[in-house]
């Protein structure tokens, strides 16, 4: 992928991949595009009301079995990023009932506004059949990140851009193995000045 040096390819390659769950789409798909049906125009009844179901409940507070990121350096765009990324994709099901579980392990490297808008969420459809597979095995993923070297615009002391392909493998506790899955993850990080900690306050991701 080619990148202009202004960012707008960078930019555009990001709105393609869907937003992840922790940027308030709750569908549970991680980013896959949704299958589209045409169907016939619903009947309209009367009187006919439409009640949202009610959000799925949290996990709980604990350590996943893939274990939690340590020593990052957080006046390493690089570093904090690909922590970002890691934690995004280590779940557990004996603590995660859905994905933003693990997205909420992320809020130490957020903006606190970015932060907030993921310990807010509350998605309400149920993880998809890969979920349910694992925790059918009582599973959990391991997560690894190798940057990707598709032109970003270049760092300035307050704003960077990473991009990281992250290879997720489900594992069950009873000896199961899931086929692994490789996703891309565009992050945007920023910080008012150098010497602060960088912080993302935008992700992206794609498969």
């Amino acid at each position: 992928m080619s990148m202009t040096r202004d960012g707008r390819a960078w930019a555009g390659a990001a709105a393609l991949g869907a937003a992840l769950v922790l940027t308030g789409c709750g569908s549970g798909h991680h980013g896959k595009p949704m299958e589209k049906h045409t169907s016939p125009a619903p009947t309209a009844r009367p009187n006919a009301t439409y009640s949202e179901p009610p959000p799925l409940p949290r996990g709980v507070k604990g350590t996943p079995e893939a274990g939690l990121t340590t020593h990052v350096d957080e006046n390493d765009a690089t570093s904090v990023a690909k922590a970002i990324a890691v934690t995004t994709w280590t779940f557990d099901t004996r603590i995660d009932t859905t994905q933003v579980d693990a997205q909420r392990r992320t809020a130490r490297w957020l903006t606190p506004g970015y932060a907030r808008s993921i310990e807010n969420a509350q998605p309400v459809a149920a993880p998809d059949a890969s979920w349910t597979a694992m925790a059918e095995h009582h599973g959990y993923t391991t997560a690894t990140a190798r940057q990707a070297h598709d032109t970003a615009p270049q760092d300035t002391p307050t704003e960077a851009y990473r991009q990281f392909e992250v290879t997720v493998t489900p594992h069950g506790r009873d000896g199961w193995k899931g086929p692994a899955e490789t996703w891309v993850e565009w992050i945007h990080l920023v910080r008012t000045r150098t010497g602060e900690p960088w912080k993302a306050d935008n992700m992206r991701v794609a498969q």
